[in-house]
């Protein structure tokens, strides 16, 4: 059993718990890189379930980790991308409750947190019209809730993602060119952004999502082991 197994079996799941469970993880000199980023995200995954369970949510509701948290790619400093997905047959105040009810404890820690509160609708109107948010609901990964509620909405935005690839792929190239002139090339920088240059971690994202389009495959090796 490891340190971490230990802490979140004896603590509770509030806050408290959770902050400690997290700096014994990032103090493990064992585990890094992926694995590390893999068990951090589990571990949060735990509590954000935990939250939404104890706000006694509506049904037709659902807390889903989207972005590089859907992939559980989850880095110490890394954004918390959530989408809270409802049916939209609760009340607009119990909805706002549950919200908060999720968003303030992550405050209260000092994490950064990217949040929607959304139906399947919405979210699609939205990803129609921002290329990261449809960029984003690809990886949509259910945390807590109506599991089928989030299974709908990725097999529509995926097949959005197909349906618009013709426009989809010209603005993602876009994207990548401009920041790439912005941030430069990863591998001539003295202290580049390994996220945000050229060659960086949204580069593979970029990858990912026109293996998705079904225009093209992804690289056959080499991206995992990028990641």
């Amino acid at each position: 059993m490891t340190s971490l197994e230990v802490s979140t079996q004896n603590e509770d799941a509030g806050p408290g718990g959770y902050a400690a469970a997290r700096l014994l993880l990032l103090h493990e000199k064992e585990r890094s890189g992926p694995p590390r980023r893999t068990a951090l995200a589990r571990l949060t995954d735990d509590w954000l379930a935990g939250l939404f369970a104890a706000a006694a949510p509506p049904r037709g509701t659902a807390l889903v980790a989207v972005g590089g948290y859907g992939r559980s790619e989850l880095s110490p400093r890394s954004d918390l991308d959530l989408l809270l997905l409802h049916d939209g047959t609760a009340d607009k105040a119990a909805i706002a409750a549950l919200a908060d009810r999720i968003w303030y404890p992550v405050w209260d820690l000092g994490l950064a947190l990217d949040h929607s509160v959304r139906t399947p609708a919405e979210a699609r109107t939205t990803a129609a019209e921002d290329l990261k948010v449809h960029l984003g609901l690809l990886d949509a990964r259910p945390l807590a809730g109506d599991a089928g509620l989030v299974a709908a909405l990725r097999t529509t935005v995926l097949a959005d993602w197909r349906n618009q690839a013709p426009k989809r792929l010209p603005e993602l190239d876009e994207l990548c060119r401009e920041r790439a002139e912005r941030m430069g090339e990863l591998q001539f920088l003295l202290e580049p952004d390994l996220k945000e240059a050229r060659g960086g971690l949204r580069d593979a994202q970029a990858l990912r999502a026109v293996a998705a389009s079904w225009l093209a495959d992804a690289p056959r090796e080499g991206l995992d082991r990028a990641r």
